[in-house]
């Protein structure tokens, strides 16, 4: 028995559903290539006859060499032939299958007399509104749609007939038979993988700041917003993603000190778009306001002093009137995610390369490979933050368990040492810090403020955006792909 993966599959169920209560039921498989949907529909009915077609002779001679030896040759017209031009007599049914819906539409149009009461069972590669649009155009209404996925692509599988179709909307033709809700479990995929392809085109897009750039984003976040309702999932607001953040880094692992949650902005507030950055910089701020984002989640705060006046004499005075005038939110998750489990030093920890970590607070350590110099771990840390590193010891010192604090952290070399740590990597340290560590025996690695802490925004944005999606809320995250130092 030929085997069919899912998408040639739903393409022979909805084929042998179309001819089932034909009495001499006849199909047409146009670009058949080697012949395989055309070979399981002959073994599957045995009363039916196939006219099976390409533009390729050697693809056509794999089908004949297919059908041979299976005893089904007997029962297919085997044609070298382009479009339709291969049918010669009435058919129940006609495949085109793995083509670009402008091919398809072409081929229907020109061969628009063969086809007469047909069902069409189509699969198009790119371009389905285009395709919904045209078959309505030409007349024909799409009853089905069979969503599936093979090898890692989504497919979707359209059966059409000659009919009283109503010309599609952009809506429509974006959703299919979804528009009205989506239901089942290939379907909602299909869906959830759509909403990735958009945030990933806005995503390429918005660093270029072009007139044609805000347009795709413009027609892309419109899409998104199509098949976020089509999901079913719901409004949130700034509150909403604050209570998200603090399930993420919670709230009360925060310094006295320190300025967490949200900063600026209207609580509730709605948001479809959020932006994850390190830092609050005016490029990050220039780059929601291109996402169409309603709100920034950084790691570093604003405002860690009082202040009495808000102008634009200073940098953080033109952040926030750049944050009100855009109707842009800010939330901050600063000392509360160095701290958290998964935060800032364990995700430090992990590009690393560390092992058993252990440790809480802002301090972490973990083991090294056996036989890893101070040398070469700088070297790793070059590489995997992306940092100039200065390095405080001989680098042919052998290092065992490395200890960390990211950012300003070169004041917890003892606590790290109290873990065990020889090796201690931290983003800023001071002179005396230094020569006080590597007197007691741990040598230092001085990676960066940003460098040893940006590794977190990845991270975060996975996390909201999955916090997001189980409470099923229609929020985007992206991160920030900037660098506030121009590096």
């Amino acid at each position: 028995m030929i085997r069919l993966d899912e998408r040639l599959s739903a393409i022979a169920d909805l084929v042998l559903e179309a001819v089932a209560d034909q009495e001499a039921p006849c199909a047409a498989d146009v670009g058949c290539d080697h012949g395989f949907l055309t070979a399981a529909l002959l073994e599957r009915c045995p009363q039916l006859t196939v006219i099976a077609s390409d533009i390729s002779a050697p693809s056509l001679q794999k089908a004949r060499e297919l059908l041979a030896p299976l005893g089904l040759a007997s029962r297919a017209v085997l044609r070298v032939a382009d479009g339709l031009a291969a049918i010669d007599r009435p058919v129940g049914a006609i495949v085109l299958a793995g083509m670009g819906a402008q091919t398809i539409l072409k081929i229907v149009a020109e061969g628009r007399a063969r086809i007469g009461n047909a069902a069409l069972i189509v699969q198009a590669n790119v371009d389905l509104p285009v395709l919904r649009t045209g078959l309505a155009a030409q007349g024909f209404a799409v009853e089905r749609e069979v969503y599936t996925c093979a090898a890692g692509r989504h497919y979707v599988t359209m059966l059409a007939r000659a009919g009283q179709g109503e010309m599609p909307d952009e809506r429509a033709a974006l959703l299919g038979t979804a528009a009205d809700g989506v239901h089942g479990g290939e379907q909602r995929s299909y869906f959830a993988w759509q909403r990735g392809v958009r945030v990933r085109e806005m995503e390429r897009v918005a660093p270029l700041r072009t007139e044609r750039a805000r347009e795709r984003i413009r027609l892309s976040g419109r899409e998104l917003m199509w098949i976020s309702e089509a999901l079913g999932m719901k409004n949130c607001t700034v509150t909403d993603v604050e209570q998200l953040v603090g399930g993420i880094a919670p709230y009360e692992l925060a310094e006295e000190w320190d300025n967490v949650g949200l900063l600026v902005g209207h609580a509730q507030a709605q948001v479809t778009r959020v932006l994850v950055a390190l830092d609050l910089s005016m490029g990050v701020v220039e780059e929601a306001k291109a996402l169409g984002a309603q709100l920034i989640v950084t790691h570093h705060p604003i405002m860690f002093s009082a202040r009495k006046r808000l102008t634009d004499v200073d940098r953080e005075g033109r952040l926030m009137l750049a944050l009100a005038e855009a109707g842009i939110a800010h939330i901050a998750a600063h000392t509360n995610l160095d701290s958290a489990p998964g935060g800032v030093n364990d995700i430090l920890m992990a590009a690393m390369g560390t092992e058993n970590v252990r440790g809480e607070g802002f301090v972490r350590a973990g083991d090294l490979p056996e036989g890893m110099t101070l040398g070469a771990l700088a070297q790793r840390a070059r590489t995997k933050l992306r940092a100039e590193v200065r390095v405080y010891g001989a680098s042919d010192t052998a290092v065992h368990v490395l200890g960390c604090c990211s950012g300003a952290g070169g004041g917890e070399v003892a606590l790290a040492k109290a873990l065990g740590a020889d090796c201690f990597i931290t983003g800023e340290i001071r002179h005396h810090e230094a020569l006080d560590a590597v007197d007691g025996g741990v040598c230092v690695l001085e990676a960066g403020h940003f460098e040893t802490e940006n590794p977190v925004c990845e991270v975060l944005r996975t996390a909201l955006q999955k916090a997001a999606d189980e409470v099923e809320y229609n929020l985007t995250v992206f991160c920030s792909k900037g660098n506030p130092f121009g590096r």
